[in-house]
């Protein structure tokens, strides 16, 4: 028997932010699960939580009657040094959703390529690949997307640190109206449930006012710029990348700012300015003030900074103006809309810097990056 779905007006979106834990970053508050490395047997009965979030690519993949986006995630948390999930030969993630969730009749079910379902690592655009490795079916009676192991996939080598999420692309589905909705995820092995998810998908009427998600779209595929390291007072290696909207939209020209403690206490990091005057000079007295960074910073730690990347001409790079890196087969080296890039330059003191953006309005994603000394 079927769970009965419990359908609600509407749903406010702070109870939907756990996209960035999803996907490399971490919303604050975030719910976690701990997960035995790998091989995580010990029955159905743990119920692991489902964490369920809209894709970290669009803003209406939660939205009522419009295609399905979502990503469900296995293993909660994103850091690369926790282990994620292997499976063997034959092995079977059975992902079931309420009947309310409508087929789409148009798009076909593929089974060797990633366009209905992919598997992650726990950061936006780290697939693990598909080809040899997973296969994708439906089960129209079950009413189940599968992902079967054609053989072992291991959560070493290419595939590390393991499977973390379960993103549901695609327009494979249409999302029902707004309401409160009943997932699970079986890990099926040998014909028996190893281990059992569930969770509730939370459809609402429109999309958010604002929203910011994680992205790597800037980096070469399967590059995640969270949990970077580099030594004290250095810039680190990777940009950091935001994918930024407002009502329902990529919000374009926003760069980073210097702070302003009188008018927005709160942003001790910065400020996320849209250039409003199209001068390309980033004047929070004179153009929009849309969101802003907290900072955190190990005690007695100076320097630490948050900032948009000059380009050629020396003016700051924008959203909307950043490109995908070559590298992507579809898009690759043309701007990505709303895309914002940051360079973060680490501290003077070793530990965890964990900057945290957020959209006046919206949602917050925070990062976690770290200073440590060069070693021998």
């Amino acid at each position: 028997m079927k769970p009965p779905v419990r359908p609600v007006h509407r749903r406010p979106f702070g109870a939907l932010l756990l996209a960035a834990v999803a996907c490399g970053g971490a919303a604050a508050p975030a719910p976690t699960i701990s997960m035995p490395p790998a091989d995580h047997g010990g029955g159905p009965d743990a119920g692991w939580l489902l964490a369920i979030a809209p894709a970290p690519i669009t803003t209406t993949g939660h939205v009522a009657t419009l295609p399905t986006d979502l990503v469900f995630v296995l293993v909660a948390e994103a850091d690369p040094a926790t282990p994620g999930l292997a499976l063997g030969l034959g092995d079977q993630l059975r992902l079931t959703l309420p009947p309310a969730f409508a087929r789409n009749p148009a798009v076909p079910i593929s089974a060797d390529t990633d366009g209905n379902v992919v598997l992650t690592k726990g950061w936006p655009q780290g697939a693990v690949r598909l080809a040899g490795q997973y296969q994708i079916g439906w089960d129209d009676a079950g009413h189940s997307l599968t992902v079967t192991a054609v053989a072992d996939v291991p959560a070493t080598g290419a595939n590390a640190p393991g499977i973390k999420v379960l993103h549901l692309r695609g327009d494979t589905f249409i999302n029902p109206t707004a309401g409160d909705y009943p997932v699970q995820i079986d890990h099926v092995r040998s014909g028996g449930v190893a281990a059992r998810w569930r969770g509730t998908a939370s459809i609402v009427e429109r999309p958010p006012a604002a929203r910011l998600a994680p992205s790597n779209f800037h980096l070469p595929p399967g590059t995640g710029a969270n949990f970077q390291q580099a030594a004290p007072g250095q810039v680190l290696p990777h940009r950091l990348g935001l994918l930024l909207w407002a009502d329902g939209v990529p919000l374009e020209g926003v760069g980073v700012a210097a702070r302003d403690l009188q008018r927005f206490p709160t942003y001790t990091g910065g400020l996320l300015v849209a250039d409003t005057s199209g001068d390309r000079v980033l004047d929070p007295a004179v153009d929009r003030v849309v969101g802003g960074i907290i900072g955190s910073a190990p005690a007695g730690a100076s320097g630490q900074a948050a900032t948009s990347p000059r380009g050629a001409d020396g003016a700051p790079l924008l959203s909307g103006q950043a490109v995908r890196d070559p590298g992507f087969p579809r898009g690759g080296g043309a701007p990505v809309p709303g895309l914002l890039v940051i360079e973060f330059r680490l501290g003077s003191a070793p530990g965890a810097y964990q900057p945290t953006f957020e959209l006046i309005g919206g949602n917050r994603v925070q990062f976690t990056l770290r200073a440590a000394p060069p070693t021998e």
